[in-house]
């Protein structure tokens, strides 16, 4: 009886494991979209969109070269990315509610948009981020960081 209960609990276990997976899985971790047009004209309305919005550009993180730069130490010989570069940024007024919300929410700011395009396909400029993901009770003010992205990427293209 012991091992029946044992192998009930253990498979009950085994489909919320599963059940939850599948659900994270179908939800977008990284938004993509795309625009043809200058790589540089898109960076450049990017940073401006974000300072327009009175929002200070902390770092622009300079991926493509970091990858180009260090792919063959790991025997990569082809670069994906023609042109690549990652704008972080936050916003004061809303990292003070998502900190309000919960403290552990620190890690959400800065924001990311990369900027980028690919060798296979260099008309096309890409701009992605990464949905945040704050702690319950933080939805709404993660909402507020998903439309000011947006904001910016639809201003910016």
């Amino acid at each position: 009886m012991k091992s029946s209960h044992a192998l009930k609990v253990m498979l009950s276990a085994a489909a919320l494991f599963f059940s939850t997976s599948v659900f994270a899985a179908s939800d977008p971790v990284v938004v993509t979209h795309q625009t043809t047009g200058s790589y540089e004209d898109i960076s450049s309305n990017i940073r401006e969109s974000i300072e327009g919005k009175g929002l200070n550009v902390a770092h622009v993180l300079p991926a493509g070269e970091m990858l180009h730069r260090t792919g063959p130490s790991f025997d990569y010989k082809n670069d994906i990315y023609k042109e690549a570069q990652t704008f972080e940024f936050c916003s004061a007024a809303i990292s003070h509610k998502l900190a309000r919300q919960n403290p552990h929410n620190i890690v959400l700011c800065p924001f990311t948009i990369s900027v980028y395009t690919l060798f296979e396909n260099p008309n096309m400029v890409n701009l992605s981020y990464r949905v945040p993901v704050g702690k319950p009770g933080s939805e709404a003010v993660v909402q507020e960081v998903v439309d000011l992205i947006e904001s910016i990427i639809a201003e910016s293209m």
